[in-house]
């Protein structure tokens, strides 16, 4: 019987409405739908109430509960104060109107645009619908450059303040360091540059009971992104979380905005900007972490350390690439084998089979290397110790050299690359003055230019990048005295351990062995000078190698 079905009064407030004043309140809404209700006799009416919410999206709570209510065939009519309350969305409000509601046999009125699908003078519906999502992508433009506007000037837009961190209550732009969790975050960064897996330090925080970033959030403001969690899970920090820490340049002290944007404004969905399009402000805050630290905390997760069947990361995780096809050296190791038969071979040698890519084995056994890099690291250790300005004078030198080549590499692409978009742009220009002086069809046009779009959108990009490359390489110094810096902290190393392996070193290259001379050349490039050179003579060591020389070292198997 339609007399005991559901009248449905639906009121929806976003932001922006609350804005335009009290006409748009709830209560307001309220009031005009149980009047119209109660004058034109329709009866059993119920509330269906969005406060706070965009029309843009349809996950709404008390939408969501009108349309359960609608398909289990418990309503006869739907009201709203205007359509715009319904929806902002052209498209999804026109699905409910004209075929959501028809198929349940629901009425809809929009009280205020005059809107009574009982009857038959519907016909300006759409178009109401089309304006109103017309005023919302007009609206989401507006905060969409206010929001813009406050990223260039360095204000957080959002207003989420980094874990570790606190709003300074008289500037929330500007942070101070929370007594609370400051501690954690420095005990995040020092477990995994030490090596700790993230399990590891997810044990460390459940065991010292240190609430996760969501929870502390709640536990603060009153407000949550999902559902809470059980009560036992609330120590248990996600991997996801450890790793977003682990990448945040605001525990160096500096602002970046920015950093993300919504696909549409009909979606939530959020995409990272490339860091180009990023503002960075630095120097802004205390800083929580050094650069060192930090430094050594990216080079570790560029490099997705796993840890092996022993469960221990390895001691070159990351470190190791074929000198020949630059492809990463893989550790080969079977369960309860002696260290001293663990090797390393080229990845590419060990997928030839899946991939047909081909190159050789570059085999090289883990002990030999470990003697390897502790003498060249020794050496280059006590050089220098002793011989402090001259290194920095020689690094500083080889490095401008270095930098000077790659320059000039890039600048002689960039500009070929240049040249060609420019005649290909004469080229489009010429085609199009005859295309539309009729000395050239359209099919014609069309003809002509379609293999030339492919080419500039290559070459676009291709600019794009030669572009970046350049600003980054003059941009960069490397920072020879950082390197002095680590060295200063270490009397001597008598062993390799994970810790100081990937604090001094940035690279190590294996060659294939030369059989004329059964001998094996590796290089070793060290964080921020790359190759140290010190004069010295080949020493020998043991039966594994023959020489070392520099950092360019020779050995026979």
């Amino acid at each position: 019987m339609i007399a005991d079905k559901i009248t449905a009064l639906y009121c929806r407030l976003s932001q922006e409405d609350v804005q335009t004043g009290e006409s748009e309140s709830i209560q307001n809404q309220k009031l005009i739908l149980q009047k119209y209700a109660d004058e034109h006799h329709f009866f059993n009416t119920r509330f269906f109430i969005d406060d706070g919410f965009s029309g843009v999206s349809f996950e709404r709570k008390g939408l969501q509960a009108m349309l359960q209510e609608v398909e289990a065939g418990n309503v006869s009519t739907v009201i709203t104060k205007d359509l715009s309350r319904l929806g902002r969305n052209y498209l999804k409000t026109g699905e409910l109107i004209e075929i959501v509601f028809p198929e349940y046999e629901v009425r809809y009125i929009a009280i205020n645009d005059g809107v009574d699908t009982a009857r038959e003078d519907n016909e300006f519906t759409p178009l109401r619908n089309w304006f109103n999502e017309f005023y919302a992508r007009d609206t989401s433009k507006k905060i969409r450059a206010v929001k813009q506007a406050k990223a260039q000037k360095g204000e957080r837009v959002n207003g989420e303040v980094p874990y570790g961190y606190v709003a300074d209550p008289n500037n929330r732009n500007h942070l101070l360091p929370d007594p609370e969790t400051t501690h954690v975050v420095k005990q995040i960064f020092a477990m995994y540059i030490r090596g700790d897996r993230i399990c590891e330090i997810q044990n460390w925080l459940k065991e010292n009971k240190i609430l996760t970033v969501a929870e502390l959030r709640y536990r603060r403001t009153g407000k949550c992104r999902h559902p809470r969690p059980h009560p036992t899970c609330i120590y248990n920090w996600p991997d996801k979380t450890l790793y977003d820490i682990l990448s945040r340049k605001e525990y160096l002290g500096h602002t970046i905005t920015g950093k993300s944007y919504k696909v549409s404004y009909k979606s939530k969905k959020t995409k990272k900007n490339p860091e180009e399009k990023q503002y960075f402000f630095p120097n802004t805050h205390e800083a929580l972490i050094d650069e060192e630290t930090f430094d050594l905390a990216q080079k570790r997760i560029a490099t997705k350390h796993r840890p092996n069947k022993i469960n221990e990361i390895d001691l070159f995780s990351g470190l190791l690439f074929c000198g020949d096809c630059g492809y990463k050296m893989y550790l080969q190791q079977g369960a309860g084998t002696p260290e001293r038969k663990h090797a390393y071979t080229c990845g590419k040698y060990r997928n030839r089979i899946r991939t047909g890519e081909i190159c050789t084995t570059h085999y090289i056994r883990k002990s030999v290397l470990k003697e390897l890099v502790l003498a060249d690291l020794q050496r280059v250790l006590s050089y220098v110790k002793t011989h402090e300005k001259e290194f920095i004078r020689h690094a500083n030198e080889y490095n401008a050299k270095s930098m000077q080549k790659a320059l000039s590499r890039q600048k002689k692409d960039l500009e070929k690359a240049t040249v060609r978009m420019n005649e290909l742009n004469i080229l489009f220009r010429k085609l199009y003055e005859d295309n539309a002086l009729g000395k050239l069809s359209d099919e014609q046009f069309v003809f002509l230019t379609s293999g030339y779009d492919e080419e500039k959108e290559t070459l676009t990009r291709r600019i794009a990048e030669l572009s970046q490359e350049i600003d980054k390489v003059t941009e960069r110094s490397v920072d020879v005295r950082k390197f002095v810096a680590i060295v200063r902290k270490y009397t001597a190393i008598q062993e390799l351990t994970y810790e100081n392996v990937h604090e001094f070193i940035d690279r190590i290259l294996i060659h294939e062995l030369d059989k004329e001379t059964n001998t094996r050349k590796i290089e070793i490039m060290y964080s921020f000078v790359g190759r140290v050179e010190t004069g010295d003579q080949p020493t020998e060591s043991i039966s594994y190698f023959r020489q070392i020389g520099a950092n360019v070292k020779s050995y026979a198997i």
